[in-house]
């Protein structure tokens, strides 16, 4: 069935797939029925054979960050692939990159440098992702006074090797690399405590604990502040092991796989597991600590573990091409191995080799395969076994779009009854009036021209309501019959785009205000720009920082500064046009785009405006608060650039900062 207008048109000898095959196992079946008991035979003594060794090179050293490989282990899921594994713990120094290429472990537990690394020449491959967002992130004390990113400047930074995502993010932010010391990593948070660096690197399933414990107060600064979002605790091997073990890839994939759903589901069980049998070098505290940490970075309930998106990677190269490590054309395709796409390719192959097999019998048994054969009811039956119990809805209509054929997937799908539909309009039943013209001249060109066509589209149940379904349309002639007919394969993806819009959404917006974050509404700015430059407007660019916003979550809380920066973001938002764009820059940072600007008067007005919402109280539970903010602008085309746009914004909302300190001592004396 056809399901918007941009489709696809596929050779049917591709997408028809499943009805070769199904006329092959037809004509094959007598051959299946003969071999049964050598198959049989041969699968007997393989289980006797010995289980391969295999070494993951883990990234760290034993803790919950690789609880589904323990889990793996521990319940059986390597042995039940034929797999023996050993957990390689590393060690202070140790690279997994360099272990897999030395030979030393078969797999490795990488950062998401490995693009680098593919860059570079070394042929490894990413089979799955762990951690949706990286744990990477930058802290500092807050007796130190560093609330802001861009305090940092001059100061002492602790970052570990492969860090390169918080390179790019300082340089996000402005900073040059001279603008700071790095100083060698030591893993102690007794570093920063003691102030002999004044930041370090830290994963924040781990260190923070130790803060926590100690009753430290302490602030993070995340790269995804600044739009970049990197993955964590990667999955790899190298391309030879995949070419020379494509079976055991697949298994050793999918059982680590089941660990890590099994790990993630029984928290409590896993934390006993690794504080009595890996290491008791983390209180089961700390392993839960972790654990929690981990649920927020991996999302479990929403997302597969090891899913990854050759977008998301390709934003990851495009991250280290803006600080100069890869070329601009580097393409990740190469580099990503998805093992589950495999395995059903595998299966089809292992499938294609055993049909091919079994013609070499062909001479022997030709008698038996001519006997057999003509016993066509019972086959008949059989393939209509497996049309009915197929994992897709399949509908088969006519060329006057009548139903012919309704499976129980689709019953499921669509909530309607085979009796209740066969022989009536599939357009009428499951499509909405407005596009059933269109669809219906898809489902006749396909049927005139013998072609096959993928898209989707919104469909309707029987009980109402709209889903999204994802369809194939291919030729189909019954056996016996004169003409051809439709054969309609559909799967329901109303969830799967729901969570892909989600987490687009959450790439380009702040998850605590809602506002554009940094990465979009720097795009939403160029384009502005390029638009006044069209249309030969004028615009004005508004930096606006809150003052003293640190007292609030000293003297109130963390909870009680995200309720002051959710109702600022609001009224901020609220007392603009709706042409004008607010975004949030990080922490307490923001910025807005005024559009169609005639006079400086007008951005004058609307500062004003602004700064009489910020003069308006907050009531929390326990007080009343007062929070004021610095507002500085530069105009466009004043200023031609964006890079000089926002530096001019930038040095106007400090100088209006500075007047009110000035203003403040003055009062005092």
């Amino acid at each position: 069935m056809k399901i918007s207008a941009n489709y696809v048109v596929i050779k049917p000898i591709v997408v028809i797939t499943p009805i070769v095959e199904i006329h092959l196992i037809k004509w094959l079946l007598p051959f299946i029925l003969v071999l049964c008991p050598a198959t049989t035979f041969a699968a007997n003594a393989a289980e006797g054979e010995q289980r391969p060794l295999i070494k993951l090179q883990l990234k760290w050293q034993h803790q919950f960050q690789f609880a589904g490989y323990y889990a793996a282990v521990e319940k059986g899921f390597y042995q039940d692939a034929g797999l023996d594994v050993e957990l390689i713990e590393a060690t202070p120094g140790t690279e997994p990159i360099d272990e897999v290429i030395q030979g030393r472990a078969d797999y490795g537990v990488g950062t998401s440098e490995l693009v680098i690394n593919r860059h570079h020449g070394e042929p490894v491959v990413v089979l799955g992702v762990i951690f949706q967002h990286s744990p990477l992130e930058l802290l500092t004390l807050a007796s130190s006074g560093l609330d802001n990113i861009h305090k940092l400047s001059g100061k002492k930074l602790m970052i570990e090797p492969s860090s390169a995502e918080l390179f790019a993010y300082l340089q996000n932010e402005g900073f040059q690399k001279k603008a700071f010391q790095i100083v060698p990593h030591t893993h102690q948070v007794q570093d920063i405590i003691s102030s002999r660096v004044d930041a370090m690197s830290i994963y924040i399933t781990d260190e923070v604990f130790e803060l926590e414990s100690m009753g430290i107060r302490y602030q993070t600064f995340s790269p995804r502040m600044s739009g970049i979002d990197f993955y964590g605790d990667n999955l790899f091997t190298l391309q030879n092991q995949i070419e020379n073990n494509h079976q055991q890839t697949i298994q050793f994939y999918e059982a680590s796989m089941k660990g890590w759903k099994y790990a993630m589901a029984n928290v409590e069980e896993m934390i006993d597991i690794i504080h009595d049998d890996y290491s008791s070098r983390k209180s089961k505290a700390q392993l839960r600590f972790e654990a929690m940490q981990m649920k927020e970075l991996m999302q479990p309930e929403l997302i597969e573990p090891g899913y990854m998106h050759i977008g998301r990677w390709q934003h990851i190269a495009d991250t280290y091409h803006s600080i100069g490590l890869l070329p601009k054309t580097f393409d990740v395709a190469s580099m990503l191995y998805f093992p589950a796409n495999e395995k059903a390719l595998n299966h089809v192959k292992s499938r294609l080799n055993y049909a091919f097999a079994l013609l070499f019998s062909v001479s022997v048994i030709c008698f038996a395969i001519w006997h057999l054969y003509r016993k066509s009811y019972r086959i008949h039956q059989q393939l209509n076994t497996i049309f009915m119990k197929a994992p897709l809805s399949l509908i088969v209509v006519d060329d006057k779009f009548h139903i012919k054929r309704w499976n129980r997937q689709a019953e499921t799908t669509f909530l309607w009854k085979a009796d209740e539909v066969i022989g009536k309009n599939v357009l009428d039943l499951l499509v909405d009036k407005e596009i059933q013209l269109e669809i219906g001249d898809i489902i006749q060109d396909v049927n005139a021209h013998r072609t096959t066509v993928r898209s989707e589209n919104k469909n309707i149940r029987k009980d109402g309501k709209e889903i999204l379904c994802e369809w194939i349309n291919a030729p189909f002639k019954e056996e016996g019959a004169k003409s051809y007919s439709v054969v309609c394969m559909a799967r329901d993806i109303t969830n799967e785009k729901a969570l892909q819009t989600k987490l687009e959404h959450a790439a380009h917006y702040d998850a605590l205000t809602g506002l554009p974050n940094r990465k979009l509404v720097l795009e939403l700015l160029k384009q502005s720009l390029l638009d006044c430059e069209r249309n030969n407007s004028q615009l004005a660019l508004l930096f606006i920082d809150l003052d003293d916003f640190k007292q609030i979550n000293d003297n109130h809380g963390h909870h009680a500064g995200d309720i002051v920066l959710q109702t600022l973001s609001q009224r901020l938002k609220n007392s603009l046009r709706a042409s004008d764009v607010a975004g949030r820059l990080a922490g307490d940072e923001f910025i807005v785009v005024i559009k169609n600007v005639d006079k400086s008067q007008l951005v004058d007005n609307i500062v004003k405006k602004i700064e009489n919402v910020f003069q308006e109280s907050i009531r929390l539970d326990d007080a009343v608060l007062f929070v004021k903010g610095s507002i500085g602008y530069s105009l466009y085309p004043e200023q031609n650039n964006l890079k000089d746009l926002m530096k001019d914004a930038d040095k106007a909302m400090y100088r209006a900062k500075q007047r009110k300190k000035r203003a403040h001592i003055v009062s005092v004396k």
